[in-house]
């Protein structure tokens, strides 16, 4: 095989989605997403300094080029992990068409013959939780994930706030029945004396895990909080390298680590993280929220990785999810179908990204800084 050069490499921003497009010499073309939601512009900028550093390499030494950008100025850095991310899946895009196999071939081939996904039940009120939960299980789903802190529980007192909340997970659980696995996502809404002692509440329901019950910045306090909590707990979905996730993996009393193919250093980076997990009978459950494009991407790992837990997964039939891709992942009776196309699998729609618009995330997917009755920021 003749060696191949990078000839070009484009960055969109779609919304609040950042998507690379390498293009070779020979015509071969990878892709890949980062998941740098926060500031996706910025992802642009960072390519304008990797650029030079890359524009005529060899596309087939993905860890190379990870090692020796990374390593540059050894700066604790998600900007430039999200950009090394969605460089990293392209690169072994364009390994796998290069080869005539789908990345998970190259990985070890398959673990499993499809992929079990666990659905985001998008809500706001308890009312449209329970609604669009039955409608998850009546089309063939066996895991969701919900988010129960909803309504106005930010304005009750303490107490009243967390006999709420877990009335409303204990419900859900009594509504939806036994033979469904059920997550739940505290999305960082508590400290962590309160974390215990909402578990603690909403352990009579089962839950499959529970996911991020306080702020992600300190390792410490997560992990202190996994080991008081009698359940499953999954965290980690803002950390971007095999470091800090060894460092989570420690703690005996984290079940589960939730590393993101667009934060975390792609396809090179998650294989470490998951063998890390795996040496201590861990699961990985990854993070997943955007385009079809990561979920594309986070398939071909759990097919590959024996490890691999339920897949993350929010519903693709819609815009702009069916805008920034040519295809979307097929999904039957809650599981995701591994495809036998080369490389990732799935294309960008390169006609929509290059006239696509900018949109800060802002409260669009309802994050931000919930406040309290008192105006403060909240935490329970």
């Amino acid at each position: 095989m003749a060696k191949m050069r990078i000839e070009s490499i484009e960055v969109f921003v779609a919304g609040h989605w950042p998507f690379v497009h390498v293009t070779t010499e020979c015509g071969l073309t990878g892709a890949g997403e980062s998941t740098y939601f926060s500031h996706p512009q910025a992802i642009s900028v960072a390519f304008e300094d990797l650029k030079p550093d890359l524009i005529g390499q060899d596309p087939m030494r993905a860890e190379f080029h990870f090692q020796r950008l990374f390593k540059r100025h050894c700066i604790r850095d998600s900007l430039l992990m999200g950009a090394l991310s969605a460089l990293d899946q392209a690169l072994w895009d364009i390994k796998g068409k290069a080869l005539g196999a789908p990345v998970w071939q190259l990985l070890g081939g398959k673990v499993r013959d499809r992929i079990r996904a666990i659905l985001l039940v998008e809500a706001l009120t308890e009312t449209e939780m329970f609604e669009k939960g039955r409608e998850a299980k009546r089309e063939g789903f066996t895991a969701l994930k919900i988010k129960p802190f909803i309504d106005n529980w930010n304005t009750l007192p303490a107490a009243l706030a967390t006999k709420t909340v877990a009335e409303r997970v204990l419900a859900f659980r009594e509504e939806l029945g036994w033979d469904i696995d059920i997550a739940v996502e505290a999305h960082r809404n508590l400290t962590p004396a309160s974390a215990a002692e909402f578990a603690r509440e909403i352990l009579p329901a089962r839950p499959y895990f529970i996911e991020d019950p306080v702020v992600p910045f300190s390792v410490a306090s997560n992990v202190a909080v996994a080991e008081a909590i009698p359940a499953n707990v999954a965290v980690a979905e803002r950390n971007t390298n095999i470091w800090e996730f060894r460092e989570y993996s420690d703690a005996h009393g984290v079940s589960i680590l939730r590393p993101d193919a667009g934060l975390a250093g792609g396809f090179t980076q998650l294989k470490k993280i998951a063998a890390i997990a795996e040496s201590r009978s861990q699961r990985i459950v990854p993070h997943n929220f955007t385009s079809p494009f990561i979920t594309a991407c986070h398939v071909q790992l759990a097919a590959s990785t024996v490890n691999w837990d339920v897949q993350g997964y929010v519903r693709e039939n819609r815009s702009p999810w069916t805008d920034v891709t040519t295809t979307i992942n097929d999904i039957e009776n809650g599981f995701l179908t591994i495809p036998d196309r080369p490389g990732i699998g799935m294309e960008l729609n390169l006609d929509y990204l290059r006239t696509a618009a900018y949109e800060p995330m802002g409260s669009k997917f309802h994050h931000g800084a919930i406040r309290g009755m008192d105006g403060a920021v909240k935490h329970l």
